[in-house]
């Protein structure tokens, strides 16, 4: 483990540099539109193929939990995911978890009978303890302090459940160059990418028990259409560049 104070140093900071969930709400209510436009409705930025039901077909066959049966995604976006697995799932029940109202109008039209969206934060989920046997976050988890989020992961997830995270993490020991891409990204996209280490050790924290880890997928994805969705109208939402070497989509699956 990295030393105590390192630890409780980064979440400090994290803790003081997330947004509030007003900013965070107002933030998606008002580029969700331009996602849309562009018919981006999965709302990752590396895909495993440019044809989105590909991409959702691999994430359900590499992902998903035999055995589940209430099933938690964790900043559902317009409910793609969420829509995909309930469909490939039709006994299985979900909720979609979602800051912004827009989305979640959204997710709400023509979604399967067996998925509700509910509008809530990850660091105070609106769930009863122990209510759901699957979770996961798709590039989705790093709005919020991370310790408040597994904190909150862990009082809803049952005994012997299962936490999946798929995050744009930031490279360890990066130049100072590297660490203004990622402060830049922090501060403009609100999005904290999270080094693997402290992902790891928040994990301990709360007596996860790690049961597969993927540092990198980078060269296994495509960046294309998030490419081309930032040149039609999202880097200008922005008003900025979009850095992508100091970050790498990592994933990460315990069970509580």
């Amino acid at each position: 483990m990295t030393a105590f104070s390192d630890f409780f140093a980064y979440s400090c900071f994290y803790k003081d540099k997330c947004k509030e969930n007003l900013t965070l709400q107002n933030y998606w209510d008002g580029c969700t539109s331009l996602y849309l436009k562009n018919n981006y409705r999965v709302f990752q930025a590396g895909l495993h193929s440019s044809d989105f039901k590909t991409h959702l077909e691999t994430l359900h066959a590499r992902h998903w939990q035999e055995g589940s049966k209430n099933v938690l995604d964790a900043g559902c976006g317009v409910g793609e995911v969420s829509k995909y697995f309930a469909e490939q799932n039709p006994d299985v029940s979900f909720t979609g978890l979602n800051i912004s109202p827009e989305q979640i109008e959204e997710a709400n039209k023509d979604n399967p009978n067996n998925i509700n969206f509910v509008l809530g934060s990850y660091d105070k989920m609106p769930f009863d303890d122990e209510s759901f046997d699957f979770i996961y976050f798709y590039q989705s988890i790093g709005y919020r302090p991370l310790l408040g989020t597994l904190e909150e992961v862990k009082r809803v997830l049952k005994p012997g459940g299962k936490l999946l995270i798929s995050d744009m993490c930031a490279v360890e020991d990066p130049d100072p160059q590297q660490t203004r891409w990622i402060q830049y990204v922090q501060d403009i996209w609100h999005y904290m990418c999270y080094p693997v280490w402290y992902h790891l050790e928040t994990a301990e924290f709360f007596n996860f028990k790690l049961i597969d880890f993927n540092p990198n997928l980078n060269p296994i994805l495509n960046f294309e259409p998030w490419t081309d969705l930032v040149d039609n109208g999202l880097g200008e939402y922005h008003n900025c560049q979009v850095p992508f070497s100091p970050i790498k989509v990592s994933e990460f699956l315990y069970t509580k």
